[in-house]
């Protein structure tokens, strides 16, 4: 093979470039801090960091949806706490009232914040997150309750109407699971029939009614063992969540570990690198022009 002047500046020219190209490589690395700028560079780690980041980016949904249940079943907890203080008050005030020797205007004292305190179950009944109501089931831009003393005097049970409906708020915490976060006012008041246990009691103690005042004793032990279990139901939960959570901050600290080693790049490494290619490509050129030497005929030219 004859070599000639213009093959022997070609390979010159080519290894200076292809040096160039490496330095400029090597110089993206070191600014971007990344090994792998597009699919080309390896498309084997370039997939397995894509999987990693669709992992990652799946286990933070999980955790903000498990923070906003969090958030939810929080407020709902310390709504429920409350209720059963202001229901064990209540039957405090019940068995007081279930003296015989009690003289009326002590019982129509009670009454009277018996009557406060269902106006207060009512305002719990009532409590909202971010502007939102928690007992009001799915209908939660709507207020749960309303309380008119009219409708006693109309025949009804209660003075209190419930406006929500039964629907469930869940939030999808883990692959195929869901959980549900809030407790519709119906379960919670009306099905237990705490107002109208509320508003017996008062009338009882207005009426001197012995017999309406003990069984409402009962019946308010039974309420607040129900608003205990529901809170105990909501803890449980929390729990569990956090658990759930300590979970996939774990896993968000071990992908992001496995991702970093796939695509950052080892500085210390890198920046060797570079000077290394930095000589290689200053002495490339510095050889390349010794060896290309203009000829008779450039001169000529």
């Amino acid at each position: 093979m004859r070599i000639t002047h213009q093959l022997v500046k070609k390979s010159v020219l080519s290894n200076i470039h292809r040096n160039l190209s490496q330095m400029d490589r090597l110089q993206n690395m070191l600014s971007s801090g990344k090994v792998l700028r597009k699919p080309s560079d390896d498309p084997i780690k370039v997939a397995r960091v894509m999987s990693h980041t669709t992992a990652l980016a799946r286990n933070e949904q999980y955790q903000k949806n498990i923070q906003a249940a969090k958030s939810w079943m929080g407020i709902t907890e310390d709504s429920l706490e409350m209720i059963s203080e202001v229901m064990q008050r209540a039957r405090e005030l019940a068995l007081a009232g279930a003296n015989g020797t009690m003289p009326d205007n002590a019982r129509r004292a009670i009454a009277m914040e018996i009557d406060e305190l269902t106006d207060v179950l009512v305002q719990m009944g009532n409590s909202s997150y971010e502007g939102r109501y928690i007992f009001s089931g799915f209908k939660t831009r709507t207020v749960p309750f309303s309380r008119d003393k009219g409708l006693l005097a109309e025949g009804a049970q209660t003075s209190v109407d419930y406006h929500g409906d039964q629907g469930s708020i869940s939030w999808e915490v883990a692959p195929h699971v869901t959980i549900r976060g809030n407790i519709d006012g119906s379960e919670l008041f009306m099905e237990n029939k705490i107002f109208q246990f509320m508003e017996r009691l008062a009338q009882g103690l207005l009426d001197g009614d012995n017999e309406v005042i003990e069984a409402s004793i009962g019946n308010l032990s039974d309420a607040l063992d129900h608003i205990l279990d529901k809170r105990a139901t909501i803890g449980a939960i929390v729990n569990g969540l956090d658990i759930t959570m300590e979970k996939y901050l774990s896993e968000k600290i071990n992908f992001m570990e496995l991702r970093s080693r796939l695509e950052d790049i080892d500085f210390a490494e890198a920046y060797m690198n570079f000077a290394v290619m930095e000589n290689i490509y200053r002495a490339s050129i510095s050889t390349g022009a010794r060896v290309i030497q203009p000829s008779l005929l450039d001169f000529l030219r």
